[in-house]
């Protein structure tokens, strides 16, 4: 029977056969040790792991009860499902995929850490946040935390005996992190006394593992306003005594966890520090490098926000598929007229056809869009000369805020769809296309609401390096679609693509224009313009996916194989015809000058 979860033979095709990873990377530098049956037996046991334990957490495959984290007498208790599995993650070694050996890790490539990622965000969302919170917190400490207790932090983290966080939100201030008003003190033996509120922290407080590491952003006394004033403490849930025991509670309180439209596993609290006056942290970096700081692990979990809307986005259109061959209901629209045609699967009517190569196209542009930027990772990694280190750091940059906005708006759409595609029962809790719909709806809005991405692409990433990156970006693109175009069941579709690519380019030059007469018009287009370059880029990769299938298929592969390479073309025409080519048109549309959502007044928005 098919997986309802995880997308097995595409992650392999997109690793071995798209980025080919066995000739780019392993058995070579640092990946030395690593071959592609190693890589597999990965894959595989990821696979295994989501479906076997992680899936049916997700919320009770039986029942379909709830599974809430519960907030009681001033504690947190997560789901007592998660307890197991989270045993399980960390036995197996997957908090550590690809961190270093020299920490317990397994030196994999970023993009089989992904990879695995994907599988496991797919079978639970709620839970997979308890260890990678924990995983992101431990990169900090790791790279930027000077201290004698580190390695002894860092072994409890990378092994899940600890657990850590980001706190970085507060009550009035959300997005505008400068507004924050926690403050730190610095007390005689280097320590600093950490007061402040922080909310909305994902896994703030639980009963996972014995202790959490808080990574907190503070105004040390006397520091200026704003974000440059800002610096980074560490500051344990409870204290950590010289020999790494533990000792007294730190005055690190749960004030109460959100009643939330999703992810109900995973406990979104409120933190109180230093109420009684007890709170202690340790300076992480230097004083007032909080932000730059902070931003690694929000860019790193950027990306993995992203992964989880490709995650819900795979699950559920899987879901969709395998109901749609199932569900009886109509006759086939050939033989309407035959009075004794038997009722048919749904995915025989034309719509739900539509809805479901629909839904099969987004999930596979975007779950390669989400991979490259871990491919991006690895070929800085490998790459032996500053020009290119560079070239791929900027790419990074690039990508980053296109994997986080436009695999979680997708999200959107593939779970919506996947529900209508259930009819009725989609919107019943007796099915979990509902709960992933509702789950997918905090991966825009947090790490940076997609509006901030769109902003940040426009203000910043477009223009660094004085365009550099994103003609670096632009200049990946030709070599694929220059070899489709040799091809004549592809010729059309990369001429689509290439008018696409060529057509964010230009508008990106008339916004740099803009931007200095007129600013409203490139700022309130900047949404819109992050999604048309997403399609116009997704579809270079269908381009690239659509070049190796048609070489696969010439080689005479079995028929399983021959199934999933036809499926790959067809869902890049698809995606090309009926997304990539509607960006030309849409771009057309961004740069006039229709500013009338800032001419209204405040009081015209009234009924």
């Amino acid at each position: 029977m098919a997986s309802q979860w995880v997308e097995l033979r595409d992650l392999k095709f997109i690793l071995h056969e798209v980025f080919n990873i066995g000739e780019e990377f392993l058995g070579k530098g640092k990946f030395a040790d690593h071959d592609v049956d190693m890589v597999n037996m990965v894959l595989d046991q990821a696979a295994k792991f989501t479906e076997n334990d992680i899936a049916p957490t997700y919320p009770d495959e039986v029942q379909r009860k709830p599974v809430e984290a519960v907030f009681k007498d001033g504690k947190v208790y997560v789901p007592e499902a998660y307890k197991k599995i989270y045993q399980l993650y960390c036995e197996g070694g997957w908090m550590t995929v690809s961190d270093s050996p020299e920490v317990g890790g397994q030196g994999f490539p970023a993009l089989i850490a992904a990879a695995c990622a994907q599988m496991f965000l797919a079978g639970n969302q709620a839970f997979l946040m308890y260890p990678g919170l924990t995983h992101g917190a431990a990169r900090l400490v790791e790279d930027h935390f000077q201290h004698p207790l580190r390695e002894t932090i860092l072994e409890k983290m990378y092994t899940g005996v600890w657990a850590g966080t980001m706190c970085l939100t507060e009550p009035g201030a959300g997005s505008d992190v400068g507004a924050l008003k926690s403050t730190a003190k610095k007390n005689a033996d280097g320590t600093y006394s950490i007061t402040g509120t922080k909310c909305f922290i994902s896994a703030g407080d639980h009963n996972l593992t014995e202790n959490i590491i808080h990574p907190v952003l503070a105004r040390i006394e006397g520091d200026p306003a704003g974000t440059k004033g800002i610096s980074i403490f560490v500051v344990p849930k409870i204290r950590i005594n010289p020999d790494g025991s533990l000792g007294e509670p730190n005055d690190v309180n749960c004030g109460g966890i959100e009643s939330k439209m999703g992810i109900h596993g995973n406990s979104t609290c409120t933190l109180n520090f230093g109420e009684n006056g007890k709170c202690i942290g340790w300076l992480m970096g230097e004083e007032r490098q909080g932000m730059p700081i902070m931003f690694q692990m929000m860019n790193e979990e950027r990306q993995g926000v992203g992964t989880m809307g490709v995650a819900l986005s795979t699950s559920a259109y899987l879901h969709a598929l395998s109901y749609a061959k199932e569900r009886l209901q109509g006759v086939n629209i050939m033989q309407m007229k035959d009075p004794n045609a038997k009722q048919c699967p749904i995915i025989q009517h034309p719509d739900v056809r539509r809805m479901l190569l629909k839904m099969k196209s987004i999930t596979d542009a975007i779950r390669i869009l989400a991979l490259y930027c871990y491919y991006a990772m690895d070929k800085k990694a490998a790459a032996t000369d500053d020009a290119e280190k560079n070239k791929w750091e900027g790419i990074i940059e690039m990508y980053t805020p296109l994997v986080k906005s436009f695999c979680t708006d997708m999200g959107d759409v593939v779970t919506n769809l996947a529900v209508q595609t259930y009819g009725g029962y989609g919107f019943c809790r007796e099915y979990p296309v509902e709960q992933m719909m509702r789950d997918n709806k905090i991966n825009t809005i947090y790490e940076g609401t997609n509006g901030i991405q769109a902003l940040d692409l426009l203000g910043r990433k477009l223009g660094m390096k004085k365009g550099l990156y994103f003609m670096n970006m632009l200049g990946e693109t030709a070599a694929q679609v220059a070899k489709a175009k040799t091809n004549d069941n592809l010729k059309a579709e990369a001429e689509i693509v290439e008018k696409a690519l060529n057509a964010c380019a230009g508008t990106a030059m008339q916004f740099s224009q803009l931007i200095k007469t007129n600013p409203f018009i490139p700022l309130i287009a900047a949404w819109d313009y992050l999604n048309c370059l997403s399609e116009a880029i997704c579809g270079w990769f269908h381009i690239w996916m659509a070049n190796v299938a048609t070489e696969k298929l010439a080689a005479g592969p079995i028929e399983q194989d021959k199934m999933f390479y036809t499926g790959k073309i067809e869902g890049a025409k698809f995606f090309i015809n009926r997304i990539t080519a509607l960006v030309p048109a849409k771009l057309e549309t961004l740069t006039k000058d229709e500013i009338s959502c800032v001419r209204i007044p405040e009081e015209a928005f009234a009924v």
